[in-house]
């Protein structure tokens, strides 16, 4: 009698393990690398951002190294949906919703190219409509991308090269309607994909500034139809907490302190330029806009240094080799600071791109944001009267 109880509560429960066992979701996440690493050294990761806002990073869950016919693939639990990310070589990575479908995607691998260009591949992810979104976003930013080293080449050309004044205003609304257009296209997708956890991908791209009453209106929306994704209460935290950090940096607010060094050492922030007007330029030497603005600040720099104004520029380089040999080349006459440790300072003026430069009065406040080129002249313009 006790054996059969015995294998009775057994039975009973390697069934309920078996049930369980079956209840856990998984996906497959398969993928091919078109040009392998030839010394086998790398591996293909997965991972996820981790973190809050700018100080998010990334984190490697699993790694695998590539098949011999160039593919691999991971196995995701998905009881808990969320955003993954798979990266290739440090090279190219794409982030993805992981909930119920497979996914696949090819990525390039290793650049057989000559001439190495910071210019990131469009990367589709098939085989998952919950993906759309993803796909669609990512393809909008990469055409913006494309369209904006194509305009600011002739927005330069335009303005240092030919210094043709027409042309140089034509260029400078095209460039102008980049941010715009780029907005619109999310805030479309936003609302095509609004009742898809997905679309929290799509939000990031909006700025509250500008789009803050739909992207609430949005996390809203999918915290009542996903009242457990723990991934919407978040992203409207942060959501919050850029709102908040926006208006310490409002125009008339002192500018955030910060303390970088130059190349002998010595820390530079904007409480060292008080009594001047200051410009903030951050930007990194594999930034083109940004080395194509040195030769406009060159001028500002010559006309208004005398008047009372200076530069402090920082690069966000990640390597400082990069930044010296950039120095080198720019040979910029005004103070340079380099943060290798980026992500404290673009949180605390809330900044993705670059170049991005910033004018301070005299007494350390933020007078405007985000100028360059023509917005910067006219600024100065203003302030000095010339």
């Amino acid at each position: 009698m006790y054996k059969k109880v015995a294998g009775l509560v057994l039975a009973v429960i390697l069934t309920m393990s078996s049930l369980y066992a079956q209840s856990g979701k998984s996906i497959t996440v398969k993928g091919k690398v078109k040009f392998p690493d030839p010394t086998g050294k790398y591996k293909i990761y997965l991972g996820q951002y981790k973190g809050d806002g700018f100080n998010s990073a990334f984190k490697a869950m699993d790694s695998v190294a590539l098949k011999p016919d160039n593919t691999f693939s991971f196995t995701i639990k998905t009881d808990k949906p969320d955003f993954y990310i798979v990266r290739v070589y440090y090279m190219d990575q794409i982030e993805f919703w992981a909930d119920k479908e497979n996914v696949s995607m090819s990525f390039r691998g290793i650049d057989t190219a000559k001439m190495i260009v910071k210019n990131p591949p469009y990367i589709f992810i098939e085989g998952s409509p919950e993906n759309d979104v993803v796909n669609h976003v990512n393809f909008a930013f990469h055409r913006n991308y494309q369209n904006m080293i194509l305009l600011y080449n002739q927005l330069y050309k335009a303005e240092q090269v030919a210094k043709d004044s027409i042309w140089t205003v034509h260029a400078k609304i095209l460039t102008d309607s980049l941010s715009t257009d780029f907005s619109s296209r999310i805030k479309l997708l936003a609302k095509m994909y609004q009742n898809s956890p997905a679309v929290l991908y799509a939000l990031r791209y909006l700025r509250w500034e500008r789009d803050g009453d739909l992207m609430m209106n949005a996390l809203d929306n999918l915290a009542k139809k996903y009242p457990k994704l723990p991934q919407i209460k978040k992203q409207k935290a942060d959501l919050l907490a850029d709102i908040a950090q926006t208006k310490k940096i409002a125009n008339g607010m002192p500018a955030p302190e910060f303390a970088y060094s130059d190349l002998n050492g010595k820390k530079w922030g904007p409480k060292d330029f008080k009594g001047k007007y200051l410009i903030i330029d951050f930007w990194a030497s594999w930034c083109g806009p940004c080395r194509q603005e040195i030769p406009h600040l060159k001028e500002v720099y010559k006309k208004y240094k005398d008047k009372g104004l200076d530069i402090l520029a920082v690069s966000i380089d990640a390597k400082v080799n990069d930044w010296k040999k950039a120095l080198n080349e720019e040979k910029m006459p005004w103070t340079q600071a380099h943060a290798p440790e980026s992500k404290p300072v673009m949180s605390s003026y809330l900044f993705s791109g670059i170049p991005y430069l910033v004018l301070v009065d005299k007494e350390g406040r933020i007078i405007e944001k985000n100028l360059r080129g023509e917005s910067l002249d006219e600024k100065l313009k203003e302030i000095f009267g010339i």
